[in-house]
């Protein structure tokens, strides 16, 4: 099994928006004078990122610092403070009600698709429910699914007092929630405790599909099936596809062989290559439907009605339970609580427990595939999940006669609802922390990138015609990762040394300290091939 590594020293650093912004203000001359290096402007780029948290995170921050805690990583986190990173996964990963067809539609064709996006807005779960109860299983009677409180989507919630016969006891600590048996799992034939991916596992979930009503696992499938389309971004129309390619800067979409491109460079479930030539699958509209609910639902080989249909959050005051699959054949699935869950709130589940920034010494010992990063979780999931973040940057910094490889990885979360955001380089995987800080060829590239961003958000986001070409939930999440994009790279240029240094030569305005710090630019230069070279022998931690 995956294990989810303590860290015991991290570098952390503290971003608010406001005592950089003023200086540049003050002094943007300076600044730029002692930053140009190779036609590129170091002062340009940490402006431009400070400019674009400022328009980005909504709750306006009183300064800007940065701090290095030796104390260890602090999950801690508060209620998301920005746009970009809200957690809007409704169901699964069903942010909002969506067209059910797999074919390319205009913003007014949603329209007359109103009755498919209630039925699924309406649907509350009682058939299922009832189903698992009377075949051994157990949903703690407290819970429901149903509609958030805003009606905007829907989740798995404790009932409110008197709500269905809601009590105010809620959901106590170490309740169990669910207890799925064996039998009412869509499971494979070969199914292995630590086995993460089998082709069995998608067969027999075509299989269920083929057999609709005559399942088994009728109530569940059927459910299932009936679920919108054009969720994950491989099945977007091709105007939503061409929007997203243009903004990850790839040739061709989530094939970033060049390594000029932004994450999610390779797609993780593409239904060709997985289903098609590697599962030998057929290709028809249903073993579509099956493969992506597959992917987009499972627990590793499993597909476990009821527990899929919780939202996603990694923020500890949100995420409230704890699951365990099965450890042989014939075992139930479990879903427990981890603390006391209040009536009238939504239970949550993490999509990716195990990944790689998350830290909590309760639970060590990961036993799920879990570990994907946010820009992963928005392949495979559609959607881009609240702080806190990983973002992995696997970058080409060499030039033309050499490719060189450097992986900047750090963590980003929000510390409370008015405070900063803070960036730990690193993860719980790294091995030494030294050699995470960002060097300059990678305060480069994410420039460049922010740069790009910001031309392409100037240049297509208000043209009508382009967003009419694509569903709206397309056009929506595109320009939502965007906005996640720009806002890592922001904050990861602004947490690194170089944010420091500008601001130390603009505020002393030494032409000497300007000239040593030439000097020890060609120093950087060399450090960076060793960088590279210690990142590509950790890319496989």
């Amino acid at each position: 099994s995956t294990s989810c590594i303590q860290q015991p020293s991290i570098m952390v650093r503290l971003i608010f928006p406001v005592v950089v912004k003023t200086l540049f203000l003050l002094i943007p001359y300076s600044i730029g004078a002692t930053a140009e290096r190779d036609g590129f402007n170091i002062a340009s780029t940490i402006q431009l990122a400070q400019e674009t948290l400022d328009r980005l995170i909504v709750t306006p921050h009183e300064t800007i610092v940065k701090e290095d805690e030796k104390d260890g990583k602090n999950n801690s986190v508060e209620e998301n403070t920005a746009p970009p990173s809200e957690m809007m996964d409704g169901e699964g990963a069903q942010p909002d009600p969506a067209t059910e067809k797999n074919e390319p539609t205009t913003t007014e064709q949603q329209d007359d698709e109103g009755a498919v996006q209630d039925m699924n807005l309406s649907y509350d779960g009682s058939d299922l429910i009832e189903w698992i109860n009377s075949n051994g299983g157990f949903i703690h009677p407290n819970a429901r699914i149903g509609l958030d409180p805003t009606g905007q989507y829907r989740g798995v919630f404790v009932k409110g007092i008197g709500e269905d016969g809601g009590t105010s006891d809620g959901i106590e600590d170490d309740d169990i929630i669910a207890r799925i048996p064996w039998d009412l799992i869509v499971k494979p034939k070969d199914y292995e405790y630590s086995r993460y991916w089998s082709c069995e596992a998608l067969h027999e979930m075509h299989r269920q599909f083929l057999l609709g009503d005559e399942s088994p696992h009728a109530p569940y499938i059927n459910y299932l099936k009936n679920q919108p389309r054009g969720r994950m971004p491989l099945e977007w129309t091709d105007a939503g596809k061409l929007l997203l390619k243009n903004i990850l800067d790839h040739e061709i979409l989530f094939d970033d062989e060049s390594g000029s491109g932004l994450p999610p460079s390779v797609n993780l479930k593409d239904f060709q290559e997985t289903w098609v030539q590697e599962c030998d699958g057929e290709d028809t509209p249903l073993a579509r439907a099956a493969f992506y609910q597959f992917t987009s639902r499972d627990e590793d080989t499993l597909m476990v009605p009821f527990y899929d249909m919780h939202n996603h959050s990694n923020d500890p005051k949100k995420l409230n339970t704890i699951s365990a699959k099965p450890e042989r054949k014939g075992r139930p699935f479990m879903l427990r609580s981890i603390r006391d869950i209040e009536p009238g709130e939504q239970i949550f589940i993490s999509y990716n427990r195990c990944n790689r920034c998350w830290f909590d010494k309760d639970y060590k010992d990961c036993t799920s595939w879990s570990h994907y990063g946010t820009s992963q979780l928005f392949d495979i999931f559609g959607f881009v999940e609240d702080f806190p973040q990983t973002w992995h940057y696997r970058m080409n910094v060499g030039d033309e006669r050499r490719e060189e490889w450097d992986d900047l990885v750090f963590c980003l979360e929000a510390s409370d609802t008015d405070g900063p955001l803070k960036v730990t380089f690193g993860d719980n995987y790294s091995e030494d922390l030294e050699y995470e800080e960002p060097v300059e060829a990678n305060i480069k590239y994410l420039g460049n990138q922010l740069v790009r961003l910001k031309e392409l958000e100037s240049s297509m986001k208000e043209d009508n015609k382009l967003m009419q070409s694509m569903p709206k939930y397309e056009w929506e999440m595109a320009w939502r990762y965007h906005e996640a994009l720009m806002t890592s790279m922001s904050a990861a240029i602004l947490a690194s040394r170089f944010a420091d240094d500008e601001v130390g030569e603009a505020v002393s305005g030494d032409d000497e300290d300007s000239g040593d710090d030439s000097d020890d630019e060609d120093s950087e230069d060399d450090d960076s091939g060793d960088d590279v070279e210690d990142e590509e022998g950790r890319d496989e931690l």
